[in-house]
């Protein structure tokens, strides 16, 4: 007899991810730029939030830019906050809308790294790409099979004996078992 049972647990009930590529245009500098000698992406923060049926990603992080003057004696950093406000849409999601009692996990899949650093008309310009992936974890309902009654099988214990006379093991064994017959299936 066979019974259907109802489970309700949280689990992921939809995912996305959106990767992004970003420009920023750096603070004007002091002097004349000749050369980039590093950059660095830092401080990524992102949160996300449910409104409406839209999972919206909201974050920022920090660009540092080191660089050398025309002389070549100075050099200099120029930082940047860059924020972002995007949607991300859910893919094989096992519903349409996002409730109240869902939850939003936002994780960076891949960090901001810069793919271009370069100077156009004294300015510096930073090419940046990044990649963040959501999921909605909400309630939802398994059905399983109730089978029947579980029985527990009981074992005899088998016990060891060190002072087991060894003839009466000997005698157990079948000498010739690897010598059977084996006949083929019909």
């Amino acid at each position: 007899m066979n019974e259907i049972r109802e489970i309700l647990t949280k689990a992921v009930i939809g995912k996305g991810r959106r990767f992004f590529s970003v420009t920023t245009m750096m603070p004007e500098t002091e002097g004349i730029v000749d050369k980039i000698l590093s950059t660095a992406m830092i401080n990524h923060e992102t949160t996300a939030s449910k409104e409406k049926n839209v999972v919206h990603v909201k974050g920022s992080y920090d660009i540092h830019v080191w660089y050398a003057y025309s002389d070549e004696k100075e050099t200099a950093i120029s930082r940047e906050t860059v924020t972002y406000d995007a949607e991300i849409s859910l893919e094989n999601a096992l519903r349409n809308n996002i409730l109240a009692t869902d939850d939003i996990i936002a994780e960076e899949i891949l960090p901001p790294y810069a793919t271009d650093v370069r100077i156009e008309t004294g300015i510096i310009y930073v090419d940046v790409d990044f990649e963040i992936g959501v999921e909605v974890i909400g309630e939802t309902k398994m059905r399983v099979a109730i089978l029947g009654p579980v029985v527990e099988k009981v074992h005899a214990e088998v016990s060891y004996d060190p002072d087991d006379d060894l003839a009466e093991i000997d005698a157990a064994i079948t000498p010739h078992f690897l010598e059977a017959t084996i006949l083929p299936f019909e």
